[in-house]
């Protein structure tokens, strides 16, 4: 589960930015929740500061019970991250970059902050590099491409490699940032099943500005515009309470003029 509650981020010392105000929202396990917003509209930053990659200018943000600026080493062991441009190592083959990356997540060992992370690394730990990387390829399947190099793959299965680097683990928590951005149609549609099933078992956060990808993966959605939280339900229920026929409709209704970083 994931909790934020009145999470504020201001950017800046002197020309000071608010990014985010006060958003309050809770991510529930094996329901996939959208974070839909304009580009701009804060969304990032929220994904971010749940990732334990920077923290709250106040609020507070809560993964699996654990307080993410208290725990941000535990947190980032309890959370696969798969952000819209994801780093990968063109010359590297698929095989080579997830053993790279699994080599990199435990070469050193997470840090016991919490006996909640410590049960999510050895139950990672349980299994060997052969058996992770075969769990995350059948995943994702990239059995196809898997002795092939990155730099030769599709966008398509180059995301698919951003899922399982993200898999590794075997995190409880999937953040996802524009997770089908610049994909293909039948690329789409191959990501949303996926997406489909990871999320049965684990708590998911999807962000993105495409309506149809949440009318079509999330039972939950919540809707921010110029860093404020905005509308929170289903998809229908948001569209009933604006009073439009349409969620489009009421998206553009509740986003109108909203910006943020």
């Amino acid at each position: 589960m994931i909790e934020v509650d009145s999470l504020t981020k201001v950017y800046g010392s002197r020309s000071k930015v608010l990014a985010v105000d006060s958003v309050s929202l809770v991510v529930r396990p094996g329901v996939v929740t959208g974070l839909l917003g304009p580009n701009g509209a804060g969304k990032t930053t929220i994904l971010k500061a749940i990732c334990g990659l920077h923290y709250p200018t106040s609020g507070s943000l809560r993964v699996m019970g654990l307080d993410v600026e208290e725990f941000p080493v535990a947190v980032r062991s309890l959370v696969g991250y798969v952000s819209e441009q994801p780093a990968l190592i063109a010359s590297l083959s698929v095989r080579d970059f997830l053993q790279y990356a699994y080599r990199i997540r435990f070469a050193a060992g997470l840090h016991r902050e919490s006996a909640t992370a410590e049960r999510i690394e050895q139950a990672a730990r349980s299994e060997t590099m052969k058996q992770a990387l075969e769990r995350v390829v059948a995943e994702c399947r990239l059995e196809e491409v898997f002795f092939r190099p990155i730099g030769q793959l599709s966008k398509g299965f180059r995301q698919r490699l951003s899922f399982a680097q993200a898999l590794l683990h075997n995190p409880p928590v999937l953040v996802l940032d524009e997770p089908v951005s610049g994909l293909d149609p039948a690329q789409i549609r191959q990501m949303r099943d996926m997406i489909q099933r990871l999320g049965r078992q684990r708590t998911v956060l999807l962000s993105t500005h495409l309506m149809q990808e949440v009318e079509a993966l999330c039972q939950q959605v919540h809707i921010i515009s110029g860093g404020r939280l905005v509308a929170s339900g289903s998809a229908q229920d948001i569209t009933q309470s604006v009073g439009t026929s349409t969620f489009e409709d009421a998206f553009l209704r509740l986003t109108a003029g909203g910006f943020g970083v």
